[in-house]
């Protein structure tokens, strides 16, 4: 068994959490879902505990059609979905990618902001984000700085913060009336981490219609196909189209094998789920 010692702290403002985190070894906290395990198996030994829970700034909502939706890093994927009506209705990819981290208990502790920061490949929210046109507002002592989510994630595990630097907020723009699909690929359902995850969203579905695609757990980070979305921009939604469509994101991935699966079979999966979740979306012409 794992034993070691810390310090802990639960500051009142972010001045003083950004100091403590300039501190060697010092590490936050809100939801712990992912740092605990980390400290569990001997992965991280942190000198000092930041807990950011008290900082009432990082628990800020926001959303109108004009500036969109910003949420701090403090809210729980449960208060995200549960308690904000604007979020199904306006971003029902993140809606179903927030829906199916882990199970009801992590949700209720868990944060979108944790989850990025993770840095997961196989981040259930990461891809819905991403095709969101997503921004991260970063601070840290030497002041404020947004990173689009494009660069945020650095490889497994890593990202651009720097030492002493937090998500302080998340911020998606409102580009018009949105549909969606989230669909996760996993060895027992929502409480497993991902073999392969894929975001469709399209955006003004009645109108110029740009359908946006991203994936997890297919690439070192969640990445997003913009040649496949290039491809289908102004064509008609035949299955001939949509086939390309899906044929393209198939040779844009790369996957690895691994315990959640063979790289076969997710390159397989990243061509069928988009024709699945067009279908779905009832979105294809059929019989074309």
């Amino acid at each position: 068994m794992i034993t070691f010692s810390y310090d802990y702290i639960k500051p009142k403002t972010l001045n003083e959490a950004l100091d403590a985190l300039n501190e060697e070894d010092s590490y936050p906290i809100l939801g712990g879902t992912d740092l605990i395990v980390k400290m569990r198996a001997g992965r991280i030994k942190p000198k000092l505990i930041v807990d950011l829970k008290g900082i009432d700034e990082l628990f800020h909502v926001d959303f109108s059609k004009e500036s969109g939706l910003t949420f701090g890093a403090g809210l729980k994927l449960n208060v995200l979905i549960e308690e904000f009506d604007y979020v199904k209705k306006y971003y029902p990819t993140l809606y179903q990618g927030i829906h199916v981290v882990g199970g009801y208990q992590t949700r209720n502790r868990g944060t979108v902001v944790g989850n990025l920061c993770n840095a997961s490949p196989a981040s259930d929210t990461a891809p819905a984000l991403l095709t969101y046109n997503a921004e991260l507002n970063l601070i840290s002592k030497n002041g404020e700085r947004t990173v689009k989510i494009t660069e945020f994630f650095t490889g497994p595990g890593k990202t651009v913060l720097e030492k002493g630097e937090i998500v302080k907020s998340v911020h998606i723009p409102f580009e018009g009336e949105s549909i969606g699909r989230y669909y996760k690929v996993s060895r027992i359902k929502a409480v497993d981490l991902s073999t392969i995850g894929m975001a469709l969203t399209i955006i003004d579905p009645e109108g110029k219609r740009e359908i946006r695609v991203a994936l997890a757990s297919v690439a070192p980070t969640p990445v997003r196909i913009f040649k496949a979305e290039e491809f289908i921009k102004d064509k008609e939604l035949t299955m001939k189209n949509v086939e390309e469509f899906a044929q393209i994101i198939h040779d844009s991935v790369n996957p690895i094998t691994d315990a959640r699966g063979t790289a076969e079979y997710r390159k397989r999966m990243a061509k069928i789920l988009p024709i699945k979740l067009l279908r779905e979306l009832k979105m294809i012409k059929e019989g074309l």
